[in-house]
């Protein structure tokens, strides 16, 4: 009876279906085969070497074709190959956008006050997500934004953006994720040089949607309502502040930072 050998093979301190796998955890003997932190192998394109599709795609970027439009979240048409990485910056590794959602590119420092790093921003609760320029889009004749829904709910899965335009498994982050990382992240030059590198976008103000302090604070929401009126979210309320997990105005246009378990 022939005895089957099966030599195993170790790169960087690292053995998985006994391959060589390189420390960023990349197959050395396929260029197309990666092995994610979970240790799970898959292609590219998020197949399973046996052939079946793999619900959740790898932690390395994702490609996402934005089209707007009545009843749409984006508000502009627009293509983004989102930077993705794994991160336990919660205190458990998941995968994470390394970009606002919206956004063309990374922002370059903590203080980036371009409309590329900044990505689009929400009401909360809300899918449609609005793009600031010069003007804000889509707009309104009326001076006040398009009224909500006043009510103490979390924002329905539903209408969470993240999972919309990115697919099964991308949501937006809780409320005790982002008091960990606010925990742990102080300062703006701290968020920036985290893991998943938060920067200052700003926010759209909750009576006009008009846009406010782009490079110099923090905003992001969270999943969770606080009461009819206010939700909470990560800021940096002002210039060179502290982080906190507040209460803030449903109706005010805050950044969204998509996770994905």
């Amino acid at each position: 009876m022939p005895i089957k050998i099966l030599i195993l093979l170790i790169f960087g301190s690292q053995m998985i279906f006994g391959q060589a796998v390189t420390l960023e955890g990349k197959i050395t003997n396929s260029r197309s085969e990666f092995v994610n932190k979970a240790g799970k192998r898959f292609t590219l394109d998020g197949v399973l070497p046996s052939g079946k599709i793999d619900a959740l795609p790898p932690c390395t970027n994702l490609r996402v074709v934005h089209v707007a439009g009545t009843g749409r979240v984006a508000p502009v048409d627009k293509t983004i190959t989102y930077k993705l990485a794994y991160s336990s910056i919660t205190g458990t590794n998941k995968c994470w956008l390394l970009q606002n959602l919206g956004s063309s590119n990374q922002p370059v420092s903590a203080t980036d006050n371009s409309e590329n790093a900044a990505g689009w921003y929400w009401q909360f609760g809300s899918k449609q997500g609005y793009r600031f320029t010069t003007t804000r889009t889509p707009t309104s004749t009326s001076t006040v934004w398009a009224g909500r829904l006043v009510s103490n709910e979390d924002w329905p899965a539903s209408q969470d953006p993240c999972t919309i335009e990115l697919g099964t498994g991308w949501r937006l982050p809780t409320y005790q994720e982002w008091r960990t990382i606010s925990i742990n992240y102080n300062y703006e030059a701290q968020v920036f040089a985290s893991d998943i590198k938060l920067h200052n976008a700003g926010w759209l103000q909750q009576t006009n949607g008009s846009l406010q302090e782009r490079g110099l604070t923090t905003h992001y929401w969270s999943k969770d309502s606080d009461t009819d009126v206010n939700a909470r979210g990560f800021v940096i309320p002002t210039a060179g502040g502290v982080s906190t997990t507040s209460t803030n105005n449903k109706d005010a246009g805050f950044s969204i930072r998509c996770i994905r378990d």
